[in-house]
């Protein structure tokens, strides 16, 4: 089947995007208002693009009535958010602050984890999540009046002691299971991982891999 995209309505670009894209981390973000109301929110549409400079990127909707989510006019005003990841710690969190409550409530008021102070931003971190990334406004990039891409300049990255590897550095892959968003109403964890090094020059004109095939490193 091919599927046109100026064919398909924006519901159903949407909805083939959302499925054939998978697994997509989720974000859950969170914001505060001029007034320093905190605000938290999941977005899907989310990844790292950059180094240098360290950029994330968050692709926000509209509200279902048509209007601004509370996370994209925060941003507006603060420039300042912190994108925390989402791992079995905080996924009932994540669920509650997908709700689209009333701007002068907080979804953390109904989520049960705790705020604290980030290092270099002025919007508090999920003390809960594996992972923080401390954001400040890069760019805004308005697609449609229904869709923006927030680009983030990540200042601080806050990560679980226990996640880290004392002698290396380096995240500990077992102790790390982010939540990926599939389509609709469904989700998956990280599954049994394989590891295999980029092959050389050598290796690929010497033995080559036929599609589909992988030869682990064990």
């Amino acid at each position: 089947m091919d599927l046109l995209i100026e064919e398909l309505s924006t519901q159903e670009r949407y909805k083939f995007l959302s499925a054939v894209v998978i697994p997509r981390p989720v974000a859950l973000v969170t914001s505060k208002d001029q007034s320093g109301l905190c605000n938290a929110a999941p977005f899907s549409f989310f990844n790292v693009f950059s180094e240098d400079p360290a950029i994330a990127i968050l692709g926000i909707g509209a509200k279902s009535n048509g209007g601004s989510k509370d996370t994209l006019q925060n941003i507006r005003d603060t420039k300042e958010f912190v994108i925390n990841m989402v791992d079995s710690s905080i996924i009932g969190a994540m669920h509650i602050a997908s709700a689209e409550l009333p701007s002068n409530e907080s979804e953390i008021d109904y989520a049960g984890v705790t705020l604290v102070d980030s290092k270099t931003v002025g919007v508090q971190r999920i003390a809960e999540a594996p992972a923080c990334l401390e954001c400040e406004l890069f760019q805004i990039i308005d697609l449609t009046e229904r869709r923006a891409l927030v680009l983030g300049r990540i200042k601080s990255i806050h990560i679980k002691d226990e996640l880290l590897d004392p002698i290396t550095k380096r995240i500990i892959p077992e102790k790390y299971s982010p939540i990926a968003r599939l389509f609709g109403d469904h989700y998956a964890w990280l599954g049994e991982r394989y590891t295999k090094a980029i092959p050389s020059v050598e290796e690929i004109h010497s033995l080559g891999l036929r599609a589909g095939e992988i030869k682990t490193d064990s």
